[in-house]
């Protein structure tokens, strides 16, 4: 591994003192995002998140030569093992290598990430050790290397899987204590940079396998992306900046709101509601899930109590982790307990698709299959039963309260709230599986079936 100290010459900063270094023009800029997004904390301890790839290694030196320079405090950098993959021994003797180049105090930990979701929770127990380390050093900044390319990346992905203004703010140049200096350069500056330095860096293998929706779109759609655009990388990262200030308006007037509800903290007033957009409804919506410590609900959750809010009558309807949401008395309630909707506490599950879709609450998978050329409008969506719902067996004539059709047949009131639907996105009912019950909506070509798990 090569080195090369920084060049030093006559200073360049007329606000500062006369002997400091020049910086690159890389660390200058990053400097530069460091004071424009209040990234910095004085010259306080920061702590990297190194992984020896090109993004933290150009993260380190820059971090490094401004702390040379005296405008950063001290720098220090952990490198996290997951134990996923072999040669990872190597990148971390790599990062040892660049750190002890920089001056910069280095340490290796090795973590446990359980069964499941492998990335999620990779993700958590990185983030659980850096804030361990962070604490250790007395660092009040965590930083880690996410540069403009990754952030269009990112919100390129998020726009294909339909997201909303707080999906396609992107990567947050700060949450909490967790930075992002390099927010503003791309990839190719960084490696630029550590080509003047001389620094090596190690590549993940795991970011050329086509294996991760990432990597397919570095490897194929990027390049053409670029032929259309060669600024499409500014431009993206630009969207993220105007959306994440309109999502900042938007939560501001959501909490605006709240702050005229009980001191319960489970209800907003249906008056304090009236008028506002959809936009501020569903901002309403989430933040009151979170006040009762509840997951974030998703979209089909969000806009199920926006139907109630839309009908005006009393209602209720389920939400992730145990909560209800209802309107009643004048005002939207989420709360947990027993006065929850039918169903409730199973959760919706978005059928995006043909596929099986595991119902774990019931012991049960549903299957769905679709003939080719079938004019099925999706994502369908399995769900428990909801106020209001109608239903219209195959064949039949006209349609009734789908709980007075189930109670025409005998259905107890105890399997009848815990009936699974397959509804549309419309909310009509298409068929009630665990029944064999198809409905007059249920398009042409489209099958769906149960079998038990347990």
């Amino acid at each position: 591994m090569r080195h090369v100290r920084p060049v030093r010459g006559p200073a360049r900063d007329p606000a500062g003192p006369s002997d400091r270094p020049a910086l690159d023009p890389y660390a200058a800029a990053v400097l530069s995002t460091l004071g424009r997004r209040a990234l910095a904390d004085g010259l306080a301890p920061v702590l990297v998140a190194a992984s020896g790839g090109p993004d933290s290694t150009a993260l380190l030196a820059a971090l490094a030569e401004l702390r040379t320079a005296g405008r950063l405090g001290p720098v220090h950098a952990l490198f996290v093992d997951h134990g996923l993959r072999a040669g990872t021994a190597a990148e971390a003797e790599g990062c040892q290598a660049a750190c002890r180049s920089l001056g910069i105090a280095f340490r290796a930990v090795t973590v446990r990430v359980a069964p499941g979701n492998v990335q999620a929770e990779a993700r958590r127990v990185r983030y659980a050790a850096l804030r361990e380390e962070a604490a250790r050093v007395g660092a009040t900044r965590i930083a880690t290397g996410h540069t403009r390319t990754d952030q269009a990346e990112t919100v390129l992905l998020r726009l294909l899987r339909g997201a909303g203004a707080r999906g396609l703010s992107g990567i947050p140049p700060r949450r909490g204590r967790i930075v992002r200096p390099l927010i503003d350069r791309s990839r190719a500056e960084g490696l630029a940079y550590l080509g003047r330095r001389g620094l090596a860096w190690s590549d993940d293998p795991t970011n050329a396998t086509p294996r991760y929706a990432r990597n397919r779109l570095r490897l194929e759609i990027w390049p053409r992306l670029l032929e259309l655009n060669p600024a499409v990388e500014a431009a993206l990262a630009r969207t993220a900046d105007l959306l994440r200030d309109d999502e900042r308006a938007l939560e501001a007037r959501a909490r605006a709101l709240l702050a005229c509800r009980p001191a319960s903290g489970e209800e907003v007033p249906l008056a304090a509601l009236a008028g506002e957009a959809r936009a501020v409804r569903r901002r309403v919506v989430r933040r009151l899930a979170a006040a009762q410590g509840g997951p974030a609900p998703e979209a089909l959750h969000v806009e199920a109590v926006l139907r109630l809010l839309r009908r005006g009558t009393a209602g209720r309807t389920g939400l992730p982790g145990g909560l209800t949401a209802e309107v009643a008395g004048g005002a939207l309630r989420v709360r947990r307990g027993a006065a929850a909707a039918p169903g409730a506490g199973l959760a919706e599950v978005e059928v995006p698709g043909p596929g099986r879709y595991p119902v774990a609450a019931l012991g049960l998978e549903v299957v769905v299959s679709a003939a080719p050329g079938a004019a099925v409008d999706w994502p369908l969506l399995l769900r428990p039963r909801r106020p209001g719902d109608r239903f219209r067996p195959a064949g039949g004539r006209g349609g009734k309260k789908l709980k007075a059709w189930l109670i025409d047949r005998k259905v107890a009131r105890a399997r009848r709230d815990r009936l699974l639907l397959l509804a549309d996105r419309a909310g009509g009912v298409l068929a009630i599986p665990e029944l064999g019950a198809r409905s007059a909506l249920l398009p042409a070509g489209l099958e769906v079936s149960v079998r038990r798990t347990a």
